[in-house]
């Protein structure tokens, strides 16, 4: 199903997310439990322990994705790496220049407050995060990761179970301006900037890598050899242009 949904820029165009209405499972990544369940069993009071649970969700988890599908996928990785070479933040310079800053309590999110208050979802010419992996060589760019435009908005699912979003519930509560982006814990209970939220909004990674898990993989862990692979690939790309 074709919702009226189009992200700002550059070859953008209508994004497909199945059903919006259809019920959704959700599967714990962190820490990891294999079982999906429907989303209306997760709980609804953040939990004690431990600090932070993630949450994985998918409309239809066992079902094939379609050829559509995967080619809407692969479009999107595409048109990430198109849009991170045409703006030049594969070099961490040219990303911090264009307004994107290190997430409160963070070491690889970058946001860029602009793109994550605009009413753009998974447009990789306006991506609300670039997440750079510290090396030998550098801040290196791993990917880019998406927003949803809303705190309880539902992700879509364009390359149906391939591009599966997820939230982070937080046992203590993170000050979050308009229910988005983290700016700060509470002091007392009480928020400098925005207000004490223990939910994320829904988010989506698309790795410009090889990542294990694949390209649109949530786990944010990469074995050094992955980091070297980043290093490599960045010469390459050095070479190429020489």
């Amino acid at each position: 199903m074709l919702i009226g949904v189009f992200a700002a820029g550059c070859g953008a165009g209508p994004v497909d997310s199945r059903d919006a209405d259809t019920p959704r499972e959700a599967r714990r990544f962190l820490p990891r439990d294999s079982a999906w369940i429907p989303e209306t069993q997760v709980p609804s009071q953040p939990q004690e322990t431990p600090a932070m649970v993630i949450w994985e969700l998918d409309q239809a988890p066992e079902l094939v994705p379609s050829d559509a599908e995967r080619q809407a996928a692969d479009d999107l990785v595409a048109r990430s790496w198109a849009a991170a070479e045409r703006h030049g933040w594969f070099e961490f310079e040219r990303g911090h220049a264009d307004g994107f800053r290190l997430l409160h309590g963070d070491k690889r999110h970058y946001y860029n407050e602009a793109f994550i208050f605009d009413d753009a979802i998974l447009d990789p010419e306006r991506p609300e995060f670039l997440m750079y992996y510290g090396t030998p060589r550098g801040q290196k760019l791993a990917g880019m990761m998406f927003y949803a435009r809303e705190p309880e908005e539902r992700g879509p699912q364009l390359g149906g179970s391939l591009t599966r979003w997820h939230y982070h519930i937080w046992a203590a509560p993170n000050c979050l301006l308009r229910g988005l982006l983290s700016v700060g814990s509470p002091a007392e209970g009480k928020c400098e900037r925005g207000a004490p939220t223990h939910r994320s909004p829904e988010m989506l990674h698309v790795w410009l890598l090889e990542h294990p898990e694949g390209p649109f993989a949530t786990s944010m862990w990469l074995k050094p050899e992955r980091l070297r692979a980043l290093i490599e690939r960045d010469e390459r790309r050095a070479a190429d242009r020489n």
